[in-house]
């Protein structure tokens, strides 16, 4: 992934994810995921998952399902891994909370995984995605 990949479509920037993995480095995921990130390394796709536990959240996922976006976050008050999947123009085509297998899952079927701030998910504002409610596919 290169710094113009982060910073595409919303995502936080390179120097911002940098930091997260950076507070977190004594965790080994994070380590990895950090290596993958700046290419000097690779993570697998569990390091990913647990990366997002590690951080306490901070760290989400962002991927591709079509032209769909898919976040997936750790939250720690509820201490299970949720994904909501975005269809433009904003509506919800699904969410659901797994365990990390069941996540890493679902998340090795789509495409272009890539970490990102929790602060540039749908998850950040609980009001966005409440008024989003209404929007969401059967």
């Amino acid at each position: 992934m290169t710094d113009a990949d982060a910073d595409a479509g919303g995502d936080a920037n390179a120097d911002e994810i940098r930091g997260v993995l950076l507070d977190h480095s004594d965790h080994q995921a994070v380590r990895n995921v950090f290596g993958a990130y700046t290419g000097s390394g690779t993570a697998t796709l569990a390091d990913y998952i647990e990366a997002m536990r590690a951080t306490d959240g901070t760290l989400a996922l962002v991927a591709n399902d079509g032209a769909a976006e898919v976040y997936a976050r750790w939250d720690g008050h509820g201490a299970r891994y949720e994904h909501l999947t975005m269809w433009p123009p904003w509506s919800i085509g699904g969410y659901d909370h797994k365990d990390s297998s069941a996540l890493a899952a679902y998340l090795d079927e789509k495409d272009d995984l890539r970490p990102t701030l929790h602060e540039y998910t749908p998850f950040d504002d609980q009001q966005v995605l409440s008024s989003l409610s209404h929007r969401i596919w059967p």
